[in-house]
């Protein structure tokens, strides 16, 4: 059972948000916490784009009959994995150079001097974006697990290696099923998909049902 402080504002389907105060969404029931059933996605207090993409994910789960929430937190990237490693959240949205550096700073260190210095093809190939993939996998706990990386890139402000979007998760708390469900999300967003959901959230004030008319769009199914 989870064990989450104060510092945790619960975003239930529907709940305002604190620190995104530009958006709105449909009211319903709250989610429990501490409930293993509901997947609790976590997302720093006041980043939209985090957010827009808690709620991509969430929405993606929840059509498909799992139960899940998204977590506004006051913290940083090392404070989501913090509570991914002690089991107060189940699922962190990151990028992947970024979790890289966390989980193995040597090898990220060795890759962002290659990275730098490569000029032979384009540093937005796929390649680049598998080579730290594949390492970030072979560098993750037992219990955490990777999804598909996304061709969205993140951190932009971060360049030292290639930041595609890539959730991980306890690897108890998601099934087969929901781990497809993941990968269907992270295999249709591309970069200018991402931005154009942003500006719509930060235009129209709401994302559930952009969320879902996007997912419907890349042929999703419930």
């Amino acid at each position: 059972m989870k064990n989450v402080g104060k510092r945790i504002l619960v975003l239930a389907l529907g709940a305002s948000v604190a620190g995104c105060s530009t958006l709105s969404q449909e009211p319903s029931p709250p989610v429990p916490l501490g409930n293993v059933d509901t997947v609790q996605i976590v997302s720093p207090n006041g980043e939209i784009e985090s957010f827009v993409l808690g709620k991509l994910y969430e929405t993606a789960l929840v059509e498909r009959g799992r139960s899940a929430s998204v977590q506004l937190i006051d913290g940083d990237l090392d404070e989501q994995l913090s509570m991914l490693r002690d089991d107060s959240t189940d699922l962190v949205i990151a990028c992947s150079g970024q979790l890289l550096e966390y989980y193995n700073p040597d090898l990220a260190s060795e890759f962002a001097v290659e990275y730098a210095n490569q000029t032979a093809f384009d540093k937005n190939s796929g390649e680049w974006r598998e080579k730290v993939y594949d390492a970030l996998q072979g560098s993750l706990p037992d219990s955490i697990v990777a999804t598909d990386p996304s061709n969205a890139i993140g951190c932009k402000d971060d360049t030292s290696l290639p930041q595609n979007i890539v959730p991980i998760y306890r690897k108890p708390n998601l099934d087969r099923d929901n781990r497809d469900t993941l990968n269907f999300v992270s295999g249709s967003l591309g970069t200018s998909d991402l931005e154009a959901l942003v500006k719509d959230a930060q235009t129209t004030g709401t994302t559930s049902e952009t969320a879902l008319d996007f997912l419907l769009s890349k042929g999703f199914s419930r």
